[in-house]
């Protein structure tokens, strides 16, 4: 369990939940930012208005150090001194930075398609037939086959019996598992209240992960809420991504030394969804799938 550093406010910008800009504001005399593309720190004026603007996360100290150390930046909890100002005409609206602003930041890029487009295809079509396999899984062995099924051929009938599924004869079982896992060795640096948890990865889906931790805090119980944001990194590549969004512990159990827990997201934007289809598919194309 890490504590929050409060005396300084940490904010990020994200596209498509990727962190570009990486703030610190702290009324009157802090607001300092870097950028993925400048990861030298900045003064900026306009940066006061950020912790108002409605596409800023907030984020505790620890993942703003982890998105800081993704673009070899080690953050520290003082303000830098003696940095260059941007003078700007105020005020500033983050949401829709001008031409100069970009310029300014590097940040050019943002809006822009991001990821591997042949990636992603590859791995919703894993997805595809995996939750196809889970549902055929769930008919009852009398239905597929046997004298009585009243199918002479259950291959021949499968669509029809994947439509009754997904109209609702067995939508529990596969509603919980319809995303593929796809394994990742990293850390979640999950904000909970004033601390922020820190577990290692092992596996994420869309609808959540799987993370491991040598002793679990008091928050770690089943059915317990995380207030998010959540900060995942994948080791050995540069992915980051940071998903302004809660979460629900549903499983936690002791495995040798260790405890394992089981989060589910609540829901996520249309653009985090898409952002984390490009994070898994980073991870698939390492690592594969379990």
């Amino acid at each position: 369990m890490i504590p929050d550093l409060r005396e300084v406010t940490y904010l990020v910008l994200t596209d498509r939940a990727c962190p570009y800009l990486l703030a610190r504001v702290r009324w009157p005399d802090v607001a300092q930012a870097i950028t993925v593309g400048s990861p030298d720190w900045l003064d900026d004026p306009g940066l006061f208005d950020l912790p108002y603007d409605s596409s800023a996360v907030e984020v505790s100290f620890a993942q703003a150090a982890s998105v800081a150390a993704g673009w070899d930046v080690q953050l520290h909890a003082e303000a830098a001194d003696g940095v260059p100002s941007f003078i700007r005409r105020m005020p500033a609206n983050w949401s829709a930075l001008t031409p100069a602003e970009r310029q300014v930041w590097r940040i050019d890029f943002v809006g822009r398609r991001r990821g591997s487009a042949r990636r992603i295809r590859r791995l919703q079509s894993v997805q595809a037939k995996t939750a196809a396999g889970r549902a055929y899984e769930q008919v009852p062995a009398l239905t597929r086959s046997g004298p009585n099924s009243g199918l002479d051929d259950p291959a021949s009938n499968w669509p029809s019996l994947v439509t009754d599924l997904t109209n609702g004869l067995a939508t529990a079982p596969i509603e919980r598992r319809r995303h593929i896992r796809v394994r990742v060795d990293g850390t979640a640096h999950i904000r909970s209240g004033p601390a922020t948890i820190s577990a290692g990865l092992v596996d994420v889906s869309e609808g959540g992960l799987r993370c491991v931790q040598p002793e679990a805090p008091p928050v770690l119980a089943p059915g317990a809420t995380l207030d998010g944001p959540f900060l995942l990194e994948a080791d050995g590549t540069a992915s980051r991504i940071c998903l302004d969004v809660a979460g629900r512990i549903i499983w936690l159990r002791s495995i040798g030394a260790t405890t394992h827990f089981g989060v589910a997201f609540g829901e996520l934007a249309g653009a985090e969804t898409e952002g984390l289809r490009s994070f898994l598919a980073t991870a698939y194309n390492k690592r594969g799938t379990r």
